[in-house]
């Protein structure tokens, strides 16, 4: 690798430098604060306001609205579900007043019968329970009907002259969802009948159009109505919980796979909503922030990570953080009057920011041919009408709620479609960020009947997805051959030197998290990057018992059926694809680093730290020490142009290198020749990093070996922890603890990573340490690798040890 360092505003950083290398000194700006910090400051800034505007006896609710509407209770129901979904507990003084309230109200009024069951549910109190559940059986007894038939929600009024809306409808809707989640009972008929209320409601606005409207009689495309229509038929069919697929439990086989009633309403409702996509100007919307929520809501539902060509929950953001008062609150002056109630706008400003930033654990890719046709992506259907790469819309779903709850205590988490068709990547710096994206939902998941037909610029971003830790998880739907043979060459396409090969009995998979025995899916198939496993294939049918929840187990009991099996297998893929480490917020980034040009005769100023080569291996982190130095880059503001290189360690160029790393999991020799090479380097002022790949013992044997030879008046020793390597007059915070993983191999939580002292080992020469050596893994993790099976380090804490040892060679 080669790198120039420029020294801005760092004072603690260097007193002096080794002969030849060169750091230049230039101011630099500060750094813009990345969008995920904007969001949840302007989350914290929100949060206070409304508690500033809490009154003990009658928390928030105003006049006008209530004069209006008779809407008691409206805006505290919808200012405390806010609060919860940012985090404030149920024990909180003013969520517990609040909770007082709504539990002395009489149900009137279906928005507030809606979002006090919300509320209810989200606070999970026991003692609501029952409240919940007549909450829910006075949603369903009030519902206008006609002939027995749903036909949707009113307010109502006292006077039987009210009329069903779109609007009274989707927060009905939302409340007996919630109802649901908590334990209420509501006949399956309701559900079924929302369902056919929005199937046969929807207007068609060209050949792939479609929307719904606020009122019949009035039958205007309406965005915010359109936006609960389809959030309407996700949320019916996910209370309905009846799969369409006729699954065989044996096979794993659907006879009607990919086949769903309400497929063609759902796309022409998402086709219509991402042509006329607008936040603050949305088609007959009477609420901006009303409509924000909308948005979230649909997206999040859909899974949708764009809708149309818009990446909602960032451009919602990036809106959103804009338009915050310096109180705190949200609201428009000027437009809707609904707008001007800052504590309404505030709490569904709040609602979007919060509920959306939850972490993404699964992406899943949708691939395969389309048209661009009135703004909209229209799919190249399979017969049928079937979209190939979507044939299970729950799996994902069911996946992740699984996961959640079994893996990860019930942590919130989410997944998405990703569908990189909807945008164009045309500079690899486009790629580059798009990958600095995606790489915080760790699992990439893609299904089908026919082959993964990707573009190029989608093949180079899945490519570089699992160069940067990513792990994608491929299933044959139904068993297709022409899937699996079309994904085994895209593999190869991708990685022309590697080969998916099938998963050995001791694959630390087998039982990462549950004990699944290798012989109940023998033709799983999996591709080894380096250390680490990165690619799994299913040949077999899987993905029809995700689709359905009744065949997710819970705990650890023994599998009953081949469908709970199939749900314990995909969470020990997660669990050895995350490492049992939930992802990140959404929205966080991380900077990918581009891999440069080689050139051995840089410039007279530039560093330059080389990757040692080792015989007969190919390096397992080859981008690791690149990683590093684009952090440092990044974190300690030092200007790097980062450019490859690696040498053997018999060659005669190595001197000119201060900063050597090596990394690697086999046993090893070097030769006498190449040992003096070495040495010669170090006793000259240069510096060995050293870490064992993923903490492989035949790797630590031999370099022990090595350092014995190369040293044999030396020894290894622990780096005491009160050493200047871990100084925050080195790299600007003190390294006290890392997070590392010493065990692997148990089931579950003995996987996890612990807070543990920094443990480095080295040797030193005339008071300097010319090795530092770490027996766990750092070159993996600095490539994102999280496997189980892996004895190393979180990556944030490689980070900070290589960083470190980078900035120790420069000083010293």
């Amino acid at each position: 690798m080669m790198f120039r360092f420029a020294l801005t505003g760092m004072a603690w950083f260097i007193c002096t430098v080794i002969p030849g290398w060169s750091v230049q000194l230039h101011a630099a700006p500060a750094p813009e604060e990345e969008l995920v910090g904007q969001v949840n400051k302007a989350i914290d800034r929100g949060v206070q306001y409304l508690r500033q505007n809490y009154q003990p006896n009658s928390q928030w609710e105003g006049f006008w609205l209530n004069a209006l509407g008779d809407m008691n209770g409206g805006v505290t129901a919808l200012a405390t579900l806010s609060l919860l979904n940012c985090g404030v507990p149920p024990d909180d003084r003013i969520i517990r007043e609040s909770l007082q309230a709504l539990r002395r109200l009489e149900n009137k009024r279906t928005y507030v019968v809606g979002l006090s069951t919300m509320v209810f549910a989200e606070a999970r109190q026991p003692q609501d329970l029952p409240r919940i559940q007549r909450n829910v059986d006075w949603l369903v007894k009030n519902a206008f009907r006609e002939k027995g038939r749903i036909l949707g929600w009113s307010y109502p009024f006292d006077n039987n002259t009210s009329r069903p809306d779109g609007s009274n409808t989707q927060y009905a809707l939302l409340g007996l969802y919630a109802g649901k989640l908590a334990g209420a009972k509501i006949p399956d008929d309701v559900w079924s009948d929302i369902i056919k209320l929005y199937r046969d409601s929807i207007v068609k606005d060209g050949p792939e159009g479609g929307y719904w409207f606020y009122v019949e009689g009035f039958r205007r495309a309406s965005f915010t109505m359109t936006v609960a229509g389809v959030s309407g038929l996700v949320i019916a069919a996910m209370g309905l919980d009846q799969s369409e697929q006729q699954l065989d439990p044996v096979t794993g086989i659907a006879a009607r796979c990919g086949q769903y009633a309400s497929q063609d309403a759902m796309t022409r409702g998402m086709n219509w909503i991402g042509k006329h996509f607008s936040l603050a100007g949305a088609l007959e919307a009477k609420s901006v922030y009303y409509n924000v929520y909308g948005i979230e809501r649909v997206g999040r539902l859909s899974g949708q990570r764009f809708i149309g060509r818009f990446d909602w929950y960032r451009e919602g953001c990036e809106w959103l953080v804009q338009q915050q008062n310096a109180n705190g609150s949200f609201s428009q002056a000027k437009g809707f009057q609904i707008d001007g109630v800052n504590v309404i706008s505030t709490s569904f400003a709040l609602l979007f920011l919060s509920k959306g930033r939850t972490p993404v654990l699964i992406s899943k890719l949708a691939h395969g041919p389309f048209v661009m046709r009135n703004g909209a992506l229209i799919e190249t259907a399979e017969a049928g009408q079937i979209v190939g790469w979507n044939r299970k819309h729950s799996d994902a779903r069911n996946l992740t709620t699984f996961v959640s709850r079994e893996l990860f205590n019930n942590l919130p988490l989410g997944w998405q479609i990703y569908d990189p068709r909807r945008r164009a990547y045309d500079r690899p710096q486009d790629i580059l960020n798009e990958v600095g994206v995606l790489v915080q939902s760790p699992i990439m998941y893609l299904n089908g009947h026919t082959p993964p037909t990707l573009s190029g610029q989608q093949r180079e971003i899945l490519k570089k997805y699992i160069e940067e830790g990513g792990f994608v998880l491929a299933e044959a739907c139904c068993g297709s051959e022409e899937f699996a043979t079309g994904f085994r060459e895209l593999i190869r396409t991708l990685f022309p030197n590697s080969e998916l090969k099938p998963m050995t009995p001791d694959h630390p998979i087998w039982r990462s998290y549950f004990a699944v025995p290798p012989g109940e899916f023998p033709k799983l198939e999996s591709l080894e990057l380096g250390c680490r496993t990165v690619v799994v294939l299913s040949p077999e049918p899987l993905a029809g018992y995700w689709e359905e929840a009744k065949y997710m187990p819970t705990g650890k009991a023994p599998a009953r059926n081949r469908g709970e099996q199939a749900y314990r297998l995909a969470g020990n893929i997660i669990a050895y694809a995350t490492g049992m480490e939930p992802p990140k917020q959404r929205l966080t980034f991380t900077k990918i680093a581009e891999a440069g040009k080689q050139d051995r005769s840089p410039p007279s100023g530039f560093v330059q730290p080389v990757q040692l080569q080792i015989p007969g291996e190919p390096p397992p982190a080859p981008a690791a020490i690149r990683n590093v130095m684009a952090h440092l880059r990044d974190a300690a503001r030092l200007d790097v142009v980062l450019e490859k290189e690696a040498l053997p360690p018999a060659d005669p160029e190595l001197f000119k290198f201060k900063f050597i790393y090596m990394h690697g999991r086999k046993r090893f020799h070097f030769g006498e020749g190449e040992i003096q090479n070495i040495q010669a380097n170090l006793q000259s002022g240069g510096l060995l990093f050293a870490d064992s790949c993923c903490g492989k013992p035949e790797f630590d044997v031999s370099f022990r070996e090595l350092m014995k030879q190369m040293f044999p008046k030396q020894k290894l020793e622990r780096i005491p922890l009160d050493d200047e390597l871990y100084s925050a007059k080195l790299g600007g915070k003190a390294i006290r603890t890392v997070r590392r993983r010493e065990k692997a191999g148990g089931d579950g939580n003995e996987n996890r990573f612990a807070e543990l002292p920094p443990y480095l080992e080295g040797i030193k020469i005339d008071g300097r340490w010319v090795v530092i050596y770490s027996k766990y893994d750092i070159g993996c993790s600095l490539e994102g690798h999280k496997a189980t099976d892996c004895l190393g380090h979180s990556r944030e804490s490689a980070l900070d040890l290589a960083s470190a040892a980078v900035l120790y060679a420069l000083k010293r």
